[in-house]
């Protein structure tokens, strides 16, 4: 009993082996055949094929489809103005020469094979240089359809030439053109066009996060451009990028701000104080200066001025302004070596104030500048105000200023002839005037200067 079960078991063994032994030689037939047919089909494409010769050659221009997928996009150079993307370039044309059975399906042969077939010398026309990514292997792929379309597909990384107009730098937005096209056929032999038409033929597989620019859009056109007196069809792909504005603003728009108010604290301290109101606009000065030095050294040597340089220049300018404004005041308004400026009978000052109004003394040892210079004898003001009128204090201010300015020796010798022995010197008008009008000033040119470059410029 036990040796019929055996042998059983063992009958069945050799049957089960038999017919796997049969399906696995059937595969391998079939795989055969299969291998067999295309290497036929292959042989017969490839027996009387000029390689020299493109598609449809005297009836019309070869027509190459062509579509990008971007896998990296950037970095955007100020420095020698360029930008670089990695992507997949996709060609795809037909040559009648290479139709085959369509029960035989799409062909997905080696890069060996494209070789030995006619292809399109397509280059990039403002490219610097590019390069082929042969790692692990070369990164190319194609496939053969039925009708004689082939498909063709490379990773290339490109670094292009973009042609940047930095005059409203960095509120600017640039525009980086992208040229593909033939190059040694005209048009009239290789025609491109934009496989999925245009604006939907370059995409991108992620999304694009660039440092300092956002990619707006990036419209693609075929074009027709006259070169050496041939017509070439070219594509055109245009990446508009808008700069980010962040970290100059950070960087240099608030410290230079900073740096110009920093300057109008002067204004706020007494004539006496030389060395305090020299001491703040040059170092102010300084600081702006390194500033600038510094900005220079991640932005492009250009031959224009750019709008950065406008507003480092306009914070040059009003720190300038501050220091020439003390000039002005230790000059024309300050005497001696501290001495208030009082109005006494014989100068041009005493028509604002009447000698019966006005003692020729001075009113307290112990007065400080500001208090002296807001006048502590009300009733003196009061009558001042009742017999001169605003028109003539506004006249005798234009005397006194043009008196100052020209340099007038016979006034400014009657202001030092009778100017207090123990004071100190009051707060200067011109002072005054300035913690008004600088502010005022810098804030009207911050609103100009925005205003043109966020808005004018598109215009």
């Amino acid at each position: 009993m036990i040796v019929s079960v055996i042998k059983w078991f063992v009958f069945i063994l050799v049957v089960a082996k038999g017919q796997l032994l049969d399906n696995n030689n059937t595969n391998i037939t079939a795989a055969s055949r299969r291998t067999h047919q295309i290497t036929t089909i292959l042989d017969s494409l490839l027996k009387n094929y000029d390689a020299n010769i493109r598609p449809n050659f005297g009836e019309g221009p070869t027509k190459i489809n062509f579509d990008i997928l971007v896998s990296s996009f950037g970095p955007i150079q100020d420095i020698d103005m360029s930008f670089t993307m990695n992507c997949y370039f996709r060609q795809r044309w037909r040559d009648e020469r290479l139709q085959f059975a369509e029960e035989v399906g799409v062909l997905p042969l080696s890069t060996r094979m494209l070789e030995r077939l006619w292809r399109p010398d397509t280059i990039f026309y403002n490219s610097k240089y590019s390069y082929l990514h042969t790692i692990p292997t070369s990164n190319r792929l194609w496939r053969l359809f039925p009708n004689g379309s082939i498909w063709y597909s490379s990773r290339i990384t490109v670094k292009s030439r973009c042609n940047m107009n930095l005059r409203h730098f960095p509120v600017d937005t640039q525009i980086c053109n992208f040229f593909v096209g033939s190059f040694a056929n005209s048009a009239s032999d290789v025609q491109y066009d934009w496989r999925l038409g245009n604006n939907r033929s370059v995409n991108f597989d992620t999304k694009v996060l660039l440092s300092q620019f956002d990619l707006i859009r990036y419209p693609q056109y075929d074009d027709i451009t006259e070169m050496n007196g041939r017509n070439f069809s070219v594509l055109r792909v245009d990446f508009v990028l808008k700069r980010h504005m962040g970290y100059y603003i950070l960087q240099v728009y608030i410290p230079s701000s900073m740096l110009v108010m920093l300057s109008w604290v002067s204004f706020f301290i007494h004539r006496e104080a030389t060395a305090d109101r020299v001491n703040i606009g040059v170092m102010t000065f300084l600081s702006l200066a390194t500033l600038s030095f510094d900005t220079h050294n991640y932005t492009v040597a250009v031959s224009y001025l750019t709008a950065l340089d406008w507003f480092v220049i306009m914070a040059y300018a009003f720190l300038l302004a501050s220091l020439l404004q003390f000039a002005f005041v230790h000059y024309f308004t300050k005497v001696g070596y501290g001495e208030p400026l009082l109005r006494f009978r014989g100068s041009l000052d005493s028509l604002l104030f009447p000698d019966g109004n006005v003692r020729n003394k001075r009113v307290s040892k112990t007065r400080t500048s500001i208090i002296y210079s807001r006048f502590t004898n009300q009733n003196r003001q009061q009558i001042s105000n009742k017999n001169h009128s605003w028109l003539t204090r506004i006249q005798l201010s234009i005397y006194r200023f043009w008196f100052c300015l020209s340099g007038n020796g016979e006034y400014k010798r009657t202001i030092r002839k009778h100017a207090s022995r123990y004071g100190i010197n009051s707060r200067s008008e011109l002072d005054v005037f300035a913690r008004i009008a600088f502010p005022l000033c810098f804030a009207l040119f911050n609103i100009l200067y925005w205003f043109y470059f966020l808005h004018l410029q598109h215009w």
